[in-house]
């Protein structure tokens, strides 16, 4: 199957939005080489070879850039392709310590005031590493 080779942005045309979440289109933004989507009003910037463009702003701390083959597909660094940041990777170390230390406060049979406020401190530490993850994947899809 032959690689698709990238095609040159044309400032004067649209585009469909690469953001999954809506489906809507990067119009040209007058006197910039810049896009706006109509739908989730995300701006991008056209990088000074043409060829890609980069996010500006938006939820997360990455720099998401795309380049066009007939369909946006994602350009990944270095630094994206870490399968965890350093955020997750702390807040993973975090979470096992916790398991952990729960395990020993029931296993030392330990009638603790600590147990209750650990176990909701574990289920909130997990329940923002899957909301993390979760943003991560729809925003490369």
């Amino acid at each position: 199957m032959p690689k698709l080779q990238p095609q040159k942005i044309d400032l004067e045309q649209t585009y469909p939005c690469p953001c999954p979440r809506r489906r809507g289109n990067l119009m040209p933004i007058a006197l910039t080489d810049a896009f706006g989507c109509d739908r989730c009003s995300l701006l991008f910037e056209l990088e000074e070879d043409g060829y890609k463009i980069l996010q500006v702003g938006g939820l997360d701390h990455h720099r998401h850039t795309w380049q066009w083959i007939g369909k946006w597909q994602p350009i990944r660094d270095d630094q994206q392709q870490q399968p965890y940041p350093f955020l997750e990777t702390a807040l993973i170390y975090g979470m096992s310590c916790l398991f952990f230390a729960l395990i020993m406060l029931w296993a030392l049979n330990l009638k603790s005031v600590l147990i209750v406020p650990l176990v909701i401190l574990l289920f909130t530490i997990i329940g923002l590493l899957v909301w993390r993850i979760v943003l991560l994947r729809h925003r490369d899809f």
